[in-house]
C-alpha cells in the first residue's frame, strides 16, 4: 500500500524511470574530446565525463533501461510465479510436487547467480536481464500462491463452489486466483527496489556487454578508474541507484486483506450468503 504522503515521490519516480528512455537533453553517446570532465552548469546540468559525453543525458537513458527491466521483471515474476503456485495447490500429486520443489529452489538460490547465468546464456540487455530477473525471482511468488491457495480450499466459500459443482480450475480462476493477487501484489512492489539493485550489479559486472552502455551500474563500472581523481563521475548512478531503490523499498508498506469469496451467477448467490 502506498502512503498518501509519498505518492507524489513515486509519481516522480516513475516519470523519471518511465520518460528517461524516450527522452534526453542530448545525445548520451557523444562524444566531446574538447568538453571533458565539465563542471555541472547549463548546457550540461550534472557536467560531462572523460569523453564529453553529457551525464544527465546518460543517467536518464539508464532510467529508461531500469524501467523497462522492472516492468519486465514484474510481469515474469508474478505470472510465472502465481501460475505456479495455483497450479501446483490445484493438480497436487507429482506434477504439484514438481513444481514446488522448483519453486524452492529458485526461492533459496540467489537471485544475482541465477541472473549472471542466465544473461551469460543468453546477452546482457535490459529485456533478457528483466527476463532472467523475474524468472530467478518467481520461486517466492510461486511459494505464497502455493500456500494462499491450500488456504483457500479450505475456506467455506470454497467448499460450497465444489458442492455447487464447480470444476477446480473454475475455482481457481474465480476464487483462488482473485484472492491471491492482492498479497502477491503487495510483494511485488516491495521487490521492485531489490531489482533495481539487482539489474545495476548485472550491468555492473557486464560478462562481456558494452561496458560504455548507459545503465547505472555499466557507468559505476567504467567510471570506477577515476574514483579519486573525478569521484563526481561515480557519484551520480550511485546516488540514481541508491535514492531509487530506497524510495521503492520505503515509501511502499504492506496492506492487509480480507479473503473475499469470487463472483458466481444470479442464481448461486443464495449459497453464499
Amino acid at each position: 500500500m502506498i502512503k498518501g504522503h509519498a505518492l507524489g515521490v513515486l509519481v516522480a519516480i516513475g516519470a523519471l524511470l518511465a520518460l528517461g528512455g524516450m527522452w534526453q537533453p542530448q545525445d548520451p553517446f557523444a562524444i566531446d574530446l574538447a568538453a571533458t570532465h565539465l563542471a555541472p552548469g547549463p548546457g550540461h546540468w550534472l557536467g560531462t565525463d572523460h569523453l564529453g559525453r553529457d551525464m544527465l543525458a546518460r543517467l536518464l537513458l539508464g532510467a529508461g533501461h531500469t524501467a523497462l527491466v522492472l516492468a519486465t521483471v514484474g510481469v515474469v515474476s508474478y505470472v510465472v510465479g502465481t501460475a505456479a503456485g495455483v497450479v501446483a495447490a490445484t493438480v497436487g500429486g507429482m506434477v504439484g510436487a514438481a513444481l514446488v520443489a522448483a519453486a524452492e529452489f529458485l526461492a533459496i538460490m540467489p537471485v544475482l547467480v541465477l541472473g549472471l547465468i542466465a544473461t551469460t546464456l543468453f546477452g546482457l540487455n535490459p529485456l533478457s536481464a528483466g527476463v532472467a530477473l523475474g524468472i530467478a525471482g518467481a520461486g517466492p511468488y510461486a511459494l505464497v500462491a502455493y500456500n494462499l491457495a491450500l488456504r483457500l480450499q479450505a475456506m467455506p466459500f470454497v467448499r460450497a463452489a465444489e458442492a455447487l459443482g464447480v470444476t477446480p480450475l473454475g475455482i481457481a480462476w474465480t476464487h483462488v486466483l482473485p484472492n491471491c493477487a492482492a498479497t502477491l501484489r503487495t510483494y511485488l512492489a516491495s521487490d521492485a527496489g531489490r531489482n533495481v539493485v539487482h539489474y545495476a550489479a548485472l550491468t555492473f559486472l557486464g560478462l562481456g556487454a558494452d561496458a560504455a552502455s548507459p545503465d547505472w551500474g555499466a557507468m559505476l563500472y567504467e567510471y570506477r578508474v577515476f574514483v579519486f581523481d573525478w569521484p563526481e563521475l561515480m557519484l551520480w548512478p550511485g546516488l540514481a541507484i541508491t535514492l531509487t531503490a530506497l524510495a521503492l523499498n520505503l515509501l511502499i508498506e504492506p496492506s492487509a486483506e480480507g479473503l473475499r469469496p469470487g463472483p458466481v451467477g444470479p442464481a448461486r448467490h443464495r449459497h453464499y450468503s
